[in-house]
């Protein structure tokens, strides 16, 4: 026989044999079939198909952290397949599942303890679960030991989609930031107070007022942090606050180191949702620069009234000096009593500033003598008098001469002329022949 033939043999018997050991295996695996114990059920129904029906991912794993078994919504979490997974990925050989946490969690539960993972976030894979383009999805796992006779045997995650509850956490860190934001930087006193007075929110304009860092008034009442004065009067307003249906405005005058400072302020209670109070908010704008102006512009205006007050006065009773001890007070339209009590008050003060022993009294512009114009003529008279001088009364009018007799006026002591051109050529003439009874030493004519 040849090499060759002998070699061609030799291949032969070796297929050969390989076949048989094939046929041999074929039959060991129909035999492990046939001896395998049926798939559990419960009520006729697989566990994996409860398994599968399940509507959030769960993971089993071994406890080398070989995922050996994993629900449709777990392959569909990650567009995946099962046989892709178990069998093949391990959590603790896994860089990034390490690096995220995930392996201590499972280690955690292969030691006896659950583990609640904080929640991280995946990019979806587009699938039927996750229709439309991918997207950010935040998931919270939860590791539990699975336990048999001998311990831990296995370890479970369950995976719950908390996307919404962490946009909504989200949006509400953001919303609390810009109120916080709004409050801090607000040209206002913010102050928020439990029901028990107790400050729960300040800003920074009610530090700087109060002249305290935040952590000395948080917590604190207002008997621990302004004078007792102060306290009582805001404690007033908040117990009116909680008492009224509507905010309260007020304006309040507060002391401070560098004088009183005065802000409107708006308090309103802060209720629950049965309407019970909770607590107090309260803001304040300063106003004390505008309040200072309002009162600047106020005497201004009453120095302004005053001085128009003074200066009507004096044009409705104008007293005019035209010799030495001769006044003349010329009247214009009606006389009232209030400004007979003038005319009597200037007069006097004049006559008694300028030792004037004449006063003409002009009543030309005087339309009418009713009892007021009589009454006050006898009263200046008499009030005249009694300071040593004497009253002139010119340009009574015919209507005005007649009234004054109709009324009996009694003007004895008073020396009348016609016009006032009279009154002061009479009240010089009278002033001269005094100096002369005086013997004053000075020449006359033709003397």
């Amino acid at each position: 026989m040849s090499t060759s033939t002998q070699g061609d043999g030799a291949w032969e018997a070796e297929i050969a044999r390989l076949r048989a050991r094939v046929a041999e295996l074929e039959r060991s695996l129909e035999e492990a079939r046939a001896q395998r114990a049926p798939e559990p059920r419960l009520e006729g129904v697989s566990y994996q198909a409860i398994f599968d029906a399940l509507p959030v991912p769960l993971t089993v794993y071994r406890s080398d952290g070989t995922i050996i078994a994993l629900n449709d919504a777990e392959c569909a979490r990650f567009g995946t397949t099962r046989e892709r997974i178990a069998g093949k990925f391990s959590v603790l050989a896994d860089q990034q599942a390490v690096a995220r946490g995930y392996a201590g969690s499972f280690q955690k539960a292969l030691s006896g303890e659950e583990a609640k993972m904080p929640p991280t976030f995946y990019e979806t894979v587009p699938s039927p679960m996750h229709p439309g383009p991918s997207r950010r999805v935040w998931s919270q796992a939860t590791y539990v030991p699975i336990r048999d006779e001998s311990g831990v045997r296995l370890v479970a995650a369950v995976s719950v989609d908390v996307t919404a509850q962490v946009e909504a956490e989200a949006k509400l860190r953001q919303s609390a930031a810009l109120l916080e934001a709004v409050i801090e930087n607000a040209p206002l006193l913010i102050y928020v107070k439990d029901r028990e007075g107790r400050h729960r929110i300040v800003n920074r304009k009610l530090e700087e007022f109060v002249g305290k860092p935040r952590d000395e008034i948080l917590g604190k009442t207002l008997d621990d942090v302004v004078p007792a004065l102060v306290a009582d009067e805001l404690r007033g307003i908040d117990a009116d606050a909680v008492a009224s249906a509507v905010p309260v405005s007020t304006e309040v005058r507060l002391p401070a180191a560098d004088g009183m400072h005065v802000y409107l302020g708006t308090t309103f209670a802060l209720r629950d949702e049965e309407g019970g109070v909770v607590g107090t908010c309260g803001m304040g704008t300063e106003i004390t620069e505008r309040v200072r102006a309002e009162e600047q512009a106020r005497k201004l205006q009453e120095d302004m009234l005053r001085i128009q007050d003074e200066t009507l006065r004096a044009l409705s009773t104008p007293l005019l000096p035209i010799a030495s001890g001769v006044l003349v007070m010329p009247l214009v339209g009606e006389v009232s009593r209030e400004r007979a009590a003038q005319v009597i008050e200037t007069l006097l003060d004049g006559i008694s500033r300028q030792q004037a022993r004449i006063a003409i009294l002009d009543v030309t512009g005087v339309p009418q003598a009713g009892p007021s114009v009589t009454d006050a003529l006898l009263r200046t008279a008499r009030s005249v008098r009694l300071l040593g001088a004497e009253v002139v009364l010119t340009g009574i009018r015919p209507s005005v001469a007649q009234a004054l007799v109709e009324l009996g006026a009694d003007l004895g002591g008073i020396v009348t002329q016609g016009t006032l051109e009279q009154g002061v050529a009479y009240a010089l003439s009278a002033r001269r022949g005094a100096s002369l009874s005086r013997g004053d030493g000075r020449r006359q004519p033709g003397s």
